[in-house]
Protein backbone atom coordinates (compact mmCIF):
# COMPACT_ATOMS: atom_id res chain seq x y z
CA UNK A 1 0.00 0.00 0.00
CA UNK A 2 2.82 2.40 0.87
CA UNK A 3 4.56 1.68 -2.44
CA UNK A 4 1.34 2.34 -4.38
CA UNK A 5 0.82 5.58 -2.48
CA UNK A 6 4.34 6.74 -3.31
CA UNK A 7 3.80 5.87 -6.96
CA UNK A 8 0.55 7.84 -7.04
CA UNK A 9 2.43 10.85 -5.66
CA UNK A 10 5.05 10.43 -8.38
CA UNK A 11 2.34 10.20 -11.04
CA UNK A 12 0.42 13.18 -9.73
CA UNK A 13 3.64 15.18 -9.67
CA UNK A 14 4.41 14.12 -13.26
CA UNK A 15 0.93 15.19 -14.36
CA UNK A 16 1.73 18.87 -13.78
CA UNK A 17 2.40 21.23 -16.70
CA UNK A 18 5.96 20.65 -17.89
CA UNK A 19 7.85 22.99 -20.18
CA UNK A 20 9.16 20.97 -23.11
CA UNK A 21 11.74 22.42 -25.47
CA UNK A 22 10.89 22.40 -29.19
CA UNK A 23 13.85 20.56 -30.68
CA UNK A 24 15.10 21.32 -34.17
CA UNK A 25 14.64 18.54 -36.73
CA UNK A 26 17.35 19.73 -39.11
CA UNK A 27 19.93 20.00 -36.35
CA UNK A 28 18.99 16.55 -35.10
CA UNK A 29 19.56 15.12 -38.59
CA UNK A 30 22.98 16.73 -38.78
CA UNK A 31 23.96 15.25 -35.40
CA UNK A 32 22.82 11.80 -36.51
CA UNK A 33 24.82 11.97 -39.73
CA UNK A 34 28.01 12.85 -37.81
CA UNK A 35 28.00 9.46 -36.12
CA UNK A 36 31.35 7.94 -37.24
CA UNK A 37 29.86 4.44 -37.10
CA UNK A 38 27.57 5.10 -40.07
CA UNK A 39 30.21 6.61 -42.34
CA UNK A 40 30.54 4.25 -45.30
CA UNK A 41 32.69 4.00 -48.37
CA UNK A 42 30.52 3.35 -51.38
CA UNK A 43 28.03 0.61 -50.54
CA UNK A 44 30.01 -1.39 -47.98
CA UNK A 45 27.79 -1.62 -44.90
CA UNK A 46 26.88 -4.83 -43.04
CA UNK A 47 25.14 -5.73 -39.79
CA UNK A 48 27.34 -3.51 -37.63
CA UNK A 49 26.39 -0.50 -39.75
CA UNK A 50 22.71 -1.40 -39.41
CA UNK A 51 22.80 -1.46 -35.61
CA UNK A 52 24.26 2.05 -35.54
CA UNK A 53 22.02 3.35 -38.33
CA UNK A 54 18.91 1.98 -36.63
CA UNK A 55 19.79 3.60 -33.31
CA UNK A 56 18.48 7.00 -34.43
CA UNK A 57 16.12 5.86 -37.19
CA UNK A 58 13.00 6.10 -35.02
CA UNK A 59 13.84 9.60 -33.82
CA UNK A 60 12.27 11.40 -36.76
CA UNK A 61 8.80 9.90 -36.41
CA UNK A 62 9.07 10.27 -32.64
CA UNK A 63 9.90 13.96 -33.16
CA UNK A 64 6.90 14.44 -35.43
CA UNK A 65 4.55 12.80 -32.91
CA UNK A 66 6.04 14.83 -30.05
CA UNK A 67 5.83 18.24 -31.74
CA UNK A 68 3.38 17.75 -34.67
CA UNK A 69 5.97 19.46 -36.86
CA UNK A 70 6.35 17.98 -40.36
CA UNK A 71 9.97 19.15 -40.48
CA UNK A 72 10.69 15.89 -38.66
CA UNK A 73 9.06 13.91 -41.47
CA UNK A 74 11.13 15.84 -44.02
CA UNK A 75 14.26 14.73 -42.21
CA UNK A 76 12.91 11.18 -41.94
CA UNK A 77 12.62 10.95 -45.73
CA UNK A 78 16.10 12.42 -46.10
CA UNK A 79 17.58 9.88 -43.69
CA UNK A 80 15.66 6.87 -44.98
CA UNK A 81 16.44 7.66 -48.61
CA UNK A 82 20.10 7.88 -47.72
CA UNK A 83 19.91 4.46 -46.04
CA UNK A 84 18.21 2.96 -49.08
CA UNK A 85 20.89 4.52 -51.27
CA UNK A 86 23.68 2.61 -49.54
CA UNK A 87 22.03 -0.77 -50.04
CA UNK A 88 23.81 -3.13 -52.42
CA UNK A 89 22.30 -5.69 -54.78
CA UNK A 90 23.28 -9.30 -54.19
CA UNK A 91 23.80 -11.93 -56.88
CA UNK A 92 20.17 -13.10 -56.58
CA UNK A 93 18.80 -9.63 -57.35
CA UNK A 94 17.74 -8.80 -53.78
CA UNK A 95 19.10 -5.73 -52.07
CA UNK A 96 20.44 -5.51 -48.55
CA UNK A 97 22.95 -3.79 -46.33
CA UNK A 98 25.84 -5.99 -47.42
CA UNK A 99 29.21 -5.95 -45.72
CA UNK A 100 31.50 -7.90 -43.39
CA UNK A 101 29.71 -10.62 -41.41
CA UNK A 102 29.70 -9.42 -37.81
CA UNK A 103 30.81 -12.84 -36.48
CA UNK A 104 33.40 -13.61 -39.17
CA UNK A 105 34.75 -10.70 -41.18
CA UNK A 106 36.41 -13.02 -43.70
CA UNK A 107 33.07 -13.10 -45.56
CA UNK A 108 30.40 -10.57 -46.55
CA UNK A 109 26.63 -10.91 -46.34
CA UNK A 110 23.35 -9.26 -45.43
CA UNK A 111 21.36 -10.59 -42.47
CA UNK A 112 17.76 -10.69 -41.27
CA UNK A 113 18.26 -8.47 -38.25
CA UNK A 114 20.17 -5.80 -40.15
CA UNK A 115 17.44 -5.52 -42.76
CA UNK A 116 14.63 -5.57 -40.21
CA UNK A 117 15.92 -3.01 -37.73
CA UNK A 118 16.48 -0.49 -40.55
CA UNK A 119 13.21 -1.22 -42.36
CA UNK A 120 11.02 -1.16 -39.24
CA UNK A 121 11.40 2.60 -38.61
CA UNK A 122 10.53 3.16 -42.27
CA UNK A 123 7.36 1.12 -41.80
CA UNK A 124 6.52 3.13 -38.69
CA UNK A 125 6.83 6.27 -40.83
CA UNK A 126 4.64 4.72 -43.52
CA UNK A 127 1.94 3.77 -41.02
CA UNK A 128 1.78 7.28 -39.56
CA UNK A 129 1.71 8.90 -42.99
CA UNK A 130 -0.71 6.64 -44.85
CA UNK A 131 -3.48 6.80 -42.26
CA UNK A 132 -3.56 10.62 -42.49
CA UNK A 133 -4.96 12.14 -45.68
CA UNK A 134 -2.98 15.36 -45.37
CA UNK A 135 0.33 13.62 -44.64
CA UNK A 136 -0.32 11.06 -47.34
CA UNK A 137 -0.63 13.80 -49.97
CA UNK A 138 2.82 15.10 -49.03
CA UNK A 139 4.72 11.98 -48.00
CA UNK A 140 2.68 9.11 -49.45
CA UNK A 141 5.03 8.42 -52.33
CA UNK A 142 7.97 7.94 -49.96
CA UNK A 143 5.84 5.85 -47.58
CA UNK A 144 4.78 3.51 -50.38
CA UNK A 145 8.38 3.13 -51.50
CA UNK A 146 9.38 1.98 -48.03
CA UNK A 147 6.48 -0.47 -47.88
CA UNK A 148 7.49 -1.92 -51.26
CA UNK A 149 11.09 -2.16 -50.08
CA UNK A 150 10.13 -4.14 -46.97
CA UNK A 151 7.83 -6.43 -48.91
CA UNK A 152 10.45 -7.39 -51.49
CA UNK A 153 13.86 -6.93 -49.94
CA UNK A 154 12.98 -8.05 -46.41
CA UNK A 155 10.10 -10.54 -46.28
CA UNK A 156 10.15 -11.92 -49.83
CA UNK A 157 13.95 -12.07 -49.89
CA UNK A 158 14.41 -14.17 -46.78
CA UNK A 159 11.47 -16.41 -47.68
CA UNK A 160 12.86 -17.01 -51.17
CA UNK A 161 16.25 -17.81 -49.71
CA UNK A 162 14.64 -20.65 -47.74
CA UNK A 163 15.24 -19.31 -44.25
CA UNK A 164 11.57 -19.26 -43.15
CA UNK A 165 10.29 -22.48 -41.56
CA UNK A 166 6.69 -23.33 -40.63
CA UNK A 167 5.94 -25.86 -37.91
CA UNK A 168 2.31 -26.46 -36.97
CA UNK A 169 0.97 -23.09 -35.72
CA UNK A 170 4.52 -21.75 -35.37
CA UNK A 171 7.13 -20.25 -37.64
CA UNK A 172 10.73 -19.14 -37.32
CA UNK A 173 13.75 -17.91 -39.24
CA UNK A 174 17.17 -19.52 -39.41
CA UNK A 175 20.34 -17.80 -40.55
CA UNK A 176 21.38 -18.30 -44.17
CA UNK A 177 24.33 -20.44 -45.24
CA UNK A 178 25.47 -18.37 -48.23
CA UNK A 179 28.17 -15.72 -48.21
CA UNK A 180 30.18 -13.47 -50.51
CA UNK A 181 33.90 -13.13 -50.85
CA UNK A 182 34.87 -9.62 -49.69
CA UNK A 183 34.34 -7.12 -52.47
CA UNK A 184 32.84 -9.71 -54.85
CA UNK A 185 29.07 -9.40 -55.25
CA UNK A 186 28.89 -11.76 -58.23
CA UNK A 187 28.16 -15.09 -56.50
CA UNK A 188 26.65 -16.38 -53.26
CA UNK A 189 28.86 -19.20 -52.02
CA UNK A 190 28.22 -21.95 -49.50
CA UNK A 191 31.08 -21.29 -47.11
CA UNK A 192 31.41 -23.09 -43.79
CA UNK A 193 30.80 -20.45 -41.13
CA UNK A 194 30.13 -21.36 -37.49
CA UNK A 195 26.72 -19.65 -37.08
CA UNK A 196 25.26 -20.73 -40.44
CA UNK A 197 21.77 -22.29 -40.52
CA UNK A 198 21.05 -21.71 -36.82
CA UNK A 199 17.67 -20.46 -35.67
CA UNK A 200 17.78 -16.75 -34.90
CA UNK A 201 17.54 -15.69 -31.24
CA UNK A 202 14.15 -14.38 -30.15
CA UNK A 203 15.08 -10.70 -30.42
CA UNK A 204 15.92 -11.18 -34.11
CA UNK A 205 12.83 -13.32 -34.71
CA UNK A 206 10.80 -10.49 -33.20
CA UNK A 207 12.40 -7.88 -35.47
CA UNK A 208 11.09 -9.87 -38.44
CA UNK A 209 7.75 -10.31 -36.68
CA UNK A 210 7.35 -6.57 -36.13
CA UNK A 211 8.05 -5.90 -39.81
CA UNK A 212 5.34 -8.41 -40.72
CA UNK A 213 2.93 -6.95 -38.17
CA UNK A 214 3.37 -3.42 -39.53
CA UNK A 215 3.02 -4.57 -43.11
CA UNK A 216 -0.27 -6.21 -42.16
CA UNK A 217 -1.57 -3.11 -40.41
CA UNK A 218 -0.56 -0.95 -43.39
CA UNK A 219 -1.67 -3.19 -46.26
CA UNK A 220 -4.34 -5.41 -44.71
CA UNK A 221 -2.69 -8.45 -46.33
CA UNK A 222 -3.41 -11.38 -44.04
CA UNK A 223 -0.24 -13.27 -44.98
CA UNK A 224 1.80 -10.76 -43.00
CA UNK A 225 -0.38 -11.11 -39.92
CA UNK A 226 -0.07 -14.90 -40.17
CA UNK A 227 3.72 -14.68 -40.25
CA UNK A 228 3.81 -12.37 -37.22
CA UNK A 229 1.42 -14.64 -35.32
CA UNK A 230 3.55 -17.70 -36.01
CA UNK A 231 6.67 -15.97 -34.69
CA UNK A 232 5.04 -14.67 -31.51
CA UNK A 233 3.14 -17.92 -30.88
CA UNK A 234 6.38 -19.88 -30.93
CA UNK A 235 8.02 -17.57 -28.43
CA UNK A 236 4.98 -17.61 -26.14
CA UNK A 237 4.98 -21.42 -26.21
CA UNK A 238 8.54 -21.35 -24.83
CA UNK A 239 7.89 -18.93 -21.95
CA UNK A 240 8.36 -20.39 -18.46
CA UNK A 241 5.82 -19.61 -15.74
CA UNK A 242 7.54 -19.27 -12.36
CA UNK A 243 5.21 -18.52 -9.47
CA UNK A 244 3.24 -15.57 -10.88
CA UNK A 245 5.67 -14.20 -13.47
CA UNK A 246 7.32 -15.09 -16.78
CA UNK A 247 10.91 -15.99 -17.65
CA UNK A 248 12.18 -16.72 -21.16
CA UNK A 249 15.50 -17.47 -22.80
CA UNK A 250 17.41 -15.34 -25.25
CA UNK A 251 18.05 -18.28 -27.59
CA UNK A 252 16.36 -21.64 -27.95
CA UNK A 253 16.45 -24.46 -30.52
CA UNK A 254 13.54 -23.95 -32.91
CA UNK A 255 14.27 -26.68 -35.44
CA UNK A 256 16.16 -29.96 -35.75
CA UNK A 257 18.95 -28.03 -37.50
CA UNK A 258 19.87 -26.58 -34.07
CA UNK A 259 20.71 -30.04 -32.72
CA UNK A 260 24.03 -31.75 -33.39
CA UNK A 261 24.23 -35.36 -32.25
CA UNK A 262 23.09 -35.49 -28.61
CA UNK A 263 23.73 -31.81 -27.97
CA UNK A 264 22.80 -28.32 -29.13
CA UNK A 265 24.69 -26.18 -31.60
CA UNK A 266 24.18 -23.06 -29.47
CA UNK A 267 23.75 -22.08 -25.82
CA UNK A 268 20.34 -21.69 -24.14
CA UNK A 269 19.75 -19.26 -21.30
CA UNK A 270 18.51 -15.83 -20.33
CA UNK A 271 21.18 -13.47 -21.67
CA UNK A 272 23.41 -12.64 -18.69
CA UNK A 273 24.94 -9.41 -19.97
CA UNK A 274 22.67 -7.67 -22.49
CA UNK A 275 19.18 -6.25 -21.99
CA UNK A 276 17.69 -7.77 -25.13
CA UNK A 277 14.55 -8.57 -23.16
CA UNK A 278 13.73 -4.87 -22.82
CA UNK A 279 13.39 -4.67 -26.60
CA UNK A 280 11.56 -7.99 -26.75
CA UNK A 281 9.01 -6.67 -24.25
CA UNK A 282 8.49 -3.66 -26.51
CA UNK A 283 7.74 -6.03 -29.38
CA UNK A 284 5.38 -8.11 -27.22
CA UNK A 285 3.57 -4.90 -26.30
CA UNK A 286 3.17 -4.00 -29.98
CA UNK A 287 1.83 -7.49 -30.70
CA UNK A 288 -0.60 -7.12 -27.77
CA UNK A 289 -1.82 -3.74 -29.02
CA UNK A 290 -2.29 -5.31 -32.47
CA UNK A 291 -4.54 -8.02 -31.04
CA UNK A 292 -2.36 -11.07 -31.63
CA UNK A 293 -1.16 -13.91 -29.38
CA UNK A 294 -0.88 -12.10 -26.00
CA UNK A 295 -3.61 -11.17 -23.52
CA UNK A 296 -3.86 -9.09 -20.35
CA UNK A 297 -2.71 -11.96 -18.14
CA UNK A 298 0.49 -12.24 -20.18
CA UNK A 299 1.21 -8.53 -19.79
CA UNK A 300 0.46 -8.61 -16.06
CA UNK A 301 2.89 -11.50 -15.58
CA UNK A 302 5.60 -9.63 -17.51
CA UNK A 303 5.00 -6.55 -15.35
CA UNK A 304 5.47 -8.71 -12.25
CA UNK A 305 8.75 -10.05 -13.66
CA UNK A 306 10.10 -6.53 -14.01
CA UNK A 307 8.79 -5.09 -10.73
CA UNK A 308 8.78 -8.06 -8.34
CA UNK A 309 11.84 -10.00 -9.51
CA UNK A 310 14.12 -7.48 -11.21
CA UNK A 311 13.60 -4.21 -9.30
CA UNK A 312 15.06 -3.42 -5.88
CA UNK A 313 11.85 -1.59 -4.89
CA UNK A 314 13.67 1.71 -4.35
CA UNK A 315 11.98 4.61 -6.16
CA UNK A 316 14.75 7.13 -5.52
CA UNK A 317 17.73 4.94 -6.39
CA UNK A 318 16.34 1.94 -8.29
CA UNK A 319 18.61 -1.01 -8.91
CA UNK A 320 17.97 -3.89 -11.28
CA UNK A 321 18.92 -7.53 -11.73
CA UNK A 322 18.22 -10.10 -14.42
CA UNK A 323 14.80 -11.68 -15.00
CA UNK A 324 15.91 -15.21 -14.03
CA UNK A 325 17.07 -14.22 -10.54
CA UNK A 326 16.01 -16.41 -7.62
CA UNK A 327 14.93 -15.66 -4.06
CA UNK A 328 15.11 -12.34 -2.22
CA UNK A 329 16.31 -9.31 -4.12
CA UNK A 330 20.07 -8.87 -4.17
CA UNK A 331 22.40 -6.93 -6.47
CA UNK A 332 23.67 -8.88 -9.48
CA UNK A 333 27.07 -10.51 -9.17
CA UNK A 334 29.96 -8.88 -11.04
CA UNK A 335 30.60 -10.19 -14.56
CA UNK A 336 33.42 -12.67 -15.12
CA UNK A 337 36.71 -11.47 -16.51
CA UNK A 338 36.44 -10.45 -20.14
CA UNK A 339 32.75 -9.51 -19.98
CA UNK A 340 31.01 -6.20 -19.37
CA UNK A 341 27.84 -5.54 -17.42
CA UNK A 342 24.99 -7.61 -16.11
CA UNK A 343 21.50 -7.68 -17.61
CA UNK A 344 18.73 -6.01 -15.63
CA UNK A 345 16.84 -2.82 -16.41
CA UNK A 346 13.44 -1.16 -16.39
CA UNK A 347 11.21 -2.57 -19.14
CA UNK A 348 9.93 0.87 -20.08
CA UNK A 349 7.59 -0.43 -22.81
CA UNK A 350 5.27 -1.51 -19.96
CA UNK A 351 4.51 2.15 -19.13
CA UNK A 352 1.21 1.83 -21.03
CA UNK A 353 -0.08 -0.61 -18.40
CA UNK A 354 1.42 0.20 -15.02
CA UNK A 355 1.78 3.41 -13.03
CA UNK A 356 4.90 2.28 -11.19
CA UNK A 357 6.69 1.57 -14.46
CA UNK A 358 5.57 4.93 -15.81
CA UNK A 359 6.80 6.76 -12.71
CA UNK A 360 10.17 4.99 -12.80
CA UNK A 361 10.52 5.73 -16.50
CA UNK A 362 9.78 9.43 -16.09
CA UNK A 363 12.59 9.72 -13.56
CA UNK A 364 15.10 8.50 -16.19
CA UNK A 365 14.23 11.25 -18.69
CA UNK A 366 16.45 14.25 -19.27
CA UNK A 367 14.94 17.63 -20.24
CA UNK A 368 15.98 18.70 -23.71
CA UNK A 369 16.04 15.14 -25.01
CA UNK A 370 13.57 13.77 -27.55
CA UNK A 371 12.43 11.01 -25.18
CA UNK A 372 11.51 13.63 -22.57
CA UNK A 373 9.46 15.63 -25.08
CA UNK A 374 7.64 12.55 -26.40
CA UNK A 375 6.80 11.37 -22.90
CA UNK A 376 5.30 14.67 -21.74
CA UNK A 377 3.58 15.55 -25.02
CA UNK A 378 2.25 12.09 -25.85
CA UNK A 379 2.66 9.29 -23.29
CA UNK A 380 1.73 11.22 -20.14
CA UNK A 381 -1.55 12.29 -21.75
CA UNK A 382 -2.62 8.67 -22.32
CA UNK A 383 -4.52 6.79 -19.61
CA UNK A 384 -2.83 3.84 -17.97
CA UNK A 385 -4.69 0.64 -18.76
CA UNK A 386 -5.00 -2.41 -20.96
CA UNK A 387 -6.97 -1.01 -23.90
CA UNK A 388 -5.39 -2.14 -27.16
CA UNK A 389 -4.20 0.79 -29.29
CA UNK A 390 -5.20 -0.77 -32.58
CA UNK A 391 -8.91 -1.47 -32.62
CA UNK A 392 -8.70 -4.90 -34.20
CA UNK A 393 -10.32 -8.15 -33.20
CA UNK A 394 -8.02 -9.91 -30.77
CA UNK A 395 -6.93 -13.52 -31.30
CA UNK A 396 -5.08 -14.83 -28.25
CA UNK A 397 -2.90 -17.94 -28.42
CA UNK A 398 -3.46 -20.12 -25.37
CA UNK A 399 -0.50 -21.96 -23.85
CA UNK A 400 -0.89 -24.70 -21.17
CA UNK A 401 1.42 -23.10 -18.60
CA UNK A 402 2.45 -25.00 -15.49
CA UNK A 403 4.84 -23.82 -12.80
CA UNK A 404 8.13 -25.71 -13.04
CA UNK A 405 11.05 -23.45 -12.20
CA UNK A 406 13.82 -26.00 -12.85
CA UNK A 407 12.98 -26.94 -16.44
CA UNK A 408 14.23 -23.88 -18.29
CA UNK A 409 13.50 -25.19 -21.80
CA UNK A 410 11.34 -27.93 -23.33
CA UNK A 411 10.70 -28.58 -27.01
CA UNK A 412 9.77 -31.15 -29.61
CA UNK A 413 11.47 -30.47 -32.94
CA UNK A 414 9.41 -30.25 -35.03
CA UNK A 415 6.24 -29.89 -32.96
CA UNK A 416 4.09 -31.27 -35.81
CA UNK A 417 5.18 -34.57 -37.41
CA UNK A 418 3.76 -36.84 -40.04
CA UNK A 419 3.61 -40.65 -40.13
CA UNK A 420 6.96 -42.18 -39.13
CA UNK A 421 8.65 -38.76 -39.22
CA UNK A 422 11.59 -38.31 -36.89
CA UNK A 423 11.54 -35.69 -34.15
CA UNK A 424 13.82 -34.68 -31.31
CA UNK A 425 12.56 -34.30 -27.74
CA UNK A 426 14.74 -31.87 -25.83
CA UNK A 427 14.83 -30.16 -22.45
CA UNK A 428 17.23 -28.21 -20.28
CA UNK A 429 17.22 -28.10 -16.50
CA UNK A 430 19.00 -26.10 -13.84
CA UNK A 431 18.98 -29.08 -11.46
CA UNK A 432 19.42 -32.80 -11.92
CA UNK A 433 16.99 -35.48 -10.86
CA UNK A 434 14.49 -38.00 -12.14
CA UNK A 435 13.04 -37.07 -15.50
CA UNK A 436 9.96 -38.55 -17.11
CA UNK A 437 9.02 -37.71 -20.70
CA UNK A 438 5.54 -38.77 -21.73
CA UNK A 439 2.88 -38.21 -24.38
CA UNK A 440 -0.56 -37.23 -23.05
CA UNK A 441 -3.96 -36.83 -24.65
CA UNK A 442 -5.88 -33.58 -24.52
CA UNK A 443 -7.99 -35.13 -21.75
CA UNK A 444 -4.87 -35.52 -19.58
CA UNK A 445 -4.62 -39.31 -20.01
CA UNK A 446 -1.06 -40.59 -20.34
CA UNK A 447 -0.61 -42.48 -23.58
CA UNK A 448 3.03 -43.55 -23.46
CA UNK A 449 6.12 -42.99 -21.30
CA UNK A 450 9.07 -42.33 -23.57
CA UNK A 451 11.76 -41.86 -20.93
CA UNK A 452 11.96 -42.46 -17.18
CA UNK A 453 15.44 -42.07 -15.75
CA UNK A 454 17.88 -39.50 -14.43
CA UNK A 455 19.26 -36.35 -16.05
CA UNK A 456 22.00 -33.91 -15.11
CA UNK A 457 21.37 -30.21 -14.53
CA UNK A 458 23.29 -27.04 -15.25
CA UNK A 459 22.77 -23.34 -14.63
CA UNK A 460 24.90 -22.05 -17.50
CA UNK A 461 23.89 -21.93 -21.16
CA UNK A 462 25.39 -25.30 -22.13
CA UNK A 463 25.03 -27.87 -19.35
CA UNK A 464 21.86 -29.68 -18.30
CA UNK A 465 20.57 -30.50 -21.81
CA UNK A 466 18.76 -33.80 -22.48
CA UNK A 467 17.79 -34.99 -25.97
CA UNK A 468 16.16 -38.13 -27.34
CA UNK A 469 14.63 -39.14 -30.68
CA UNK A 470 10.96 -40.03 -31.17
CA UNK A 471 9.21 -41.24 -34.30
CA UNK A 472 5.58 -40.82 -33.28
CA UNK A 473 5.01 -44.40 -32.05
CA UNK A 474 3.52 -45.75 -28.82
CA UNK A 475 4.89 -48.36 -26.39
CA UNK A 476 3.94 -51.12 -28.86
CA UNK A 477 5.90 -49.47 -31.65
CA UNK A 478 2.74 -48.57 -33.53
CA UNK A 479 2.03 -45.05 -34.86
CA UNK A 480 0.01 -42.80 -32.58
CA UNK A 481 -3.27 -41.79 -34.17
CA UNK A 482 -3.34 -38.34 -35.81
CA UNK A 483 -4.43 -35.53 -33.53
CA UNK A 484 -3.32 -32.94 -31.01
CA UNK A 485 -1.48 -34.15 -27.90
CA UNK A 486 0.68 -32.83 -25.09
CA UNK A 487 4.32 -33.74 -24.62
CA UNK A 488 5.11 -33.51 -20.92
CA UNK A 489 8.48 -33.34 -19.16
CA UNK A 490 8.23 -34.09 -15.40
CA UNK A 491 11.26 -33.39 -13.23
CA UNK A 492 11.27 -34.08 -9.51
CA UNK A 493 7.48 -33.96 -9.37
CA UNK A 494 6.90 -30.71 -11.33
CA UNK A 495 6.23 -30.59 -15.05
CA UNK A 496 6.08 -28.47 -18.20
CA UNK A 497 4.08 -29.51 -21.24
CA UNK A 498 3.56 -28.23 -24.76
CA UNK A 499 1.02 -29.08 -27.47
CA UNK A 500 2.27 -31.33 -30.29
CA UNK A 501 0.56 -32.57 -33.43
CA UNK A 502 0.59 -35.94 -35.14
CA UNK A 503 -0.52 -35.50 -38.75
Amino acid sequence: MLLRAICMIVLCFSGRSVAVAQLNAEQHFERVMKNPNIQVEGQVTGEGFCWHAAHAANDFVTGYLAFEDTAWLDQAVKYFDWLVGVMAEGPDGYKGWIGPFIYDKSVWCDVHVGDAIVCNPMLRFAEVVLKDEGLSAQYGEAANRYVALAKKHLIEKWDTRGTWHKDGPYGSYASWDRYLKPGDLSEWREIEIQKSSLSLPFNKQFDMGIASLRLWRITGEVKYREKAERIFRLMKSRIRLVDDHYVWNYWEPLGSWDVGGDDLRHWVNVHPYRNYQAGEVGDIVEAYHSGIVFDRVDIERIVRTNLKVMWSGDLENPKWRNSNAHGEWAPPTPPPEGWKGRAGTLWSALRDFDGTVRGLYEKTLEPGKLSHAFYHNVTAKQAIGFDRKYKMEAEVFEVPFSDCADLTMVAMLPSAIGHAQASVLICKSETGGTLEVGLYGEDGERIVVLYDNTMMGGTDGVKGVFTMPWDGTNAMGKPVRPGRYYMRWTLNGAYRQIPVWIE
